[in-house]
């Protein structure tokens, strides 16, 4: 059932688990990106920077989410949002966290896109809390924040065959059973809170846990009120080249996002 275990590589605030040693392992996805903060300020987030060839799913857990980019959208959202940019050829955006408290809390994932639309149009979408679809089961809850989950879909459009859900379990022993499509052959589930078991096997939290090709997933919870992000998407058959803040099919491709993205900078600065 488990395949692989990974532990985050920690650079200030974020913990990266998506790197070049197990990209083509999680293709098409090819950043998971966990961002904590407890600060003194209400204010943080990241200034306008670009990238190209990919798609950003941003999860807010905790805090209120400002988005701006190069083609003119601007959206509030507020905690437990999601929001997706499709780069495309390139694009550039900025995200502003606001939390009265002082802590932030984000998921931010990307996946490639498939070779014959990585250099289309940039677009952005974003969804309030309030209109992602929750299933409810016993002691359990299913946040489908893209894709679909027993018969539900979310309002999240993207272009790739995906699953993303935040899975809740309010009781220890509660038990979460999914028959994961063939399909979507790369998944993972990363643990949020808590503890759970996979097939007798626990799982601590802040681990990313690759799952292989059974029929049927089950989950356990071992403590009261555990929470885990379950992920999986059809892996895309091309080549996956990353240069930093884009990924794309072939390095001409990459310096073409490379110089439209410097483009997009000069026309916004003047």
């Amino acid at each position: 059932m488990i395949k692989s275990n990974y532990t985050g590589l920690r650079h200030g605030p974020i913990n990266s688990f998506i790197r070049q040693d197990n990209m083509q392992q999680l293709n098409p996805f090819v950043m998971w990106d966990h961002f904590q903060l407890n600060s003194t300020q209400t204010e943080a987030g990241f200034d306008f920077h670009g990238h190209s060839g990919i798609a950003a799913i941003t999860y807010v857990i905790h805090a209120d989410l400002t988005h701006q980019d190069s083609q003119g959208n601007v959206a509030k959202l507020p905690t437990g949002s999601v929001q997706l940019l499709v780069a495309g050829a390139g694009a550039l955006h900025k995200e502003t966290l606001t939390s009265q408290d002082g802590h932030f809390e984000a998921f931010q994932l990307w996946t490639a896109l498939p070779k014959n639309i990585e250099m289309g149009e940039a677009r952005y979408q974003g969804v309030s809390s309030e209109d992602l679809p929750i299933i409810k089961e016993l002691n359990t809850s299913t946040k489908i924040l893209v894709g679909e989950y027993a018969g539900i879909k979310s309002p999240i459009s993207h272009i790739i065959d995906m699953n993303y859900y935040h899975i809740t379990l309010s009781a220890r022993g509660a038990n979460w059973r999914y028959a994961p499509t063939p399909e979507q052959d790369s998944r993972f589930i990363y643990v949020l809170k808590g503890g759970i078991s996979i097939s007798g096997e626990r799982v601590a939290t802040q681990q990313l846990i690759t799952i292989d090709n059974a029929a049927m997933l089950e989950i356990i919870a071992e403590t009261d009120n555990s929470e885990f992000i379950f992920v999986s998407a059809a892996s895309l058959a091309q080549p996956i080249l990353p240069t930093g803040p884009s990924v794309h099919t072939s390095y001409e491709n990459a310096k073409i996002g490379q110089q439209n993205i410097a483009q997009l900078f000069k026309t916004m600065m003047k």
